[in-house]
């Protein structure tokens, strides 16, 4: 974690991204979050990692998905999120992503919200060391 006096535990919300949504990706910004977010730290998430195009998707697994864990500033953020990662708490049927409540992997005992892909990708599409930054710079 970086040098932060405020732990995880005592924030009322954080999520965990993997894809878009991490610094320097774009997502943030036009998701409207970039201003009501704050980086507290890298994190581990428990899963399997896929190459969707534009951007990844993570579905549940015994894999490791490299993100990061971002404090939310404003009640508003979650919302946003929600809406950028097509999110529907009311349609989760219909819904693209998933949001979940999980415990991290690294750092160990931390529960965030994170997304997870609704759909059953093609295998062949799984990025293998699930590490959406560093699969970019080798696709491209």
């Amino acid at each position: 974690m970086p040098d932060d006096t405020t732990h995880p535990r005592e924030t009322p919300i954080w999520v965990a991204v993997y894809g878009s949504l991490m610094r320097g990706l774009g997502g943030a910004e036009r998701a409207g979050v970039d201003h009501v977010t704050r980086f507290v730290g890298p994190c581990v998430l428990e899963g399997e990692l896929f190459d969707l195009g534009d951007w990844p998707g993570m579905r549940p697994g015994h894999g490791r998905v490299v993100g990061e864990i971002h404090a939310l500033l404003d009640a508003s953020a979650l919302a946003r999120m929600d809406s950028f990662e097509d999110y529907d708490p009311t349609d989760p049927r219909g819904s693209l992503y998933l949001r979940e409540r999980v415990e991290l992997l690294e750092p160990d005992g931390i529960e965030v919200w994170t997304y997870f892909y609704n759909h059953v990708p093609d295998a062949s599409a799984r990025v293998p060391n699930g590490d959406w930054r560093a699969w970019l710079a080798e696709r491209d």
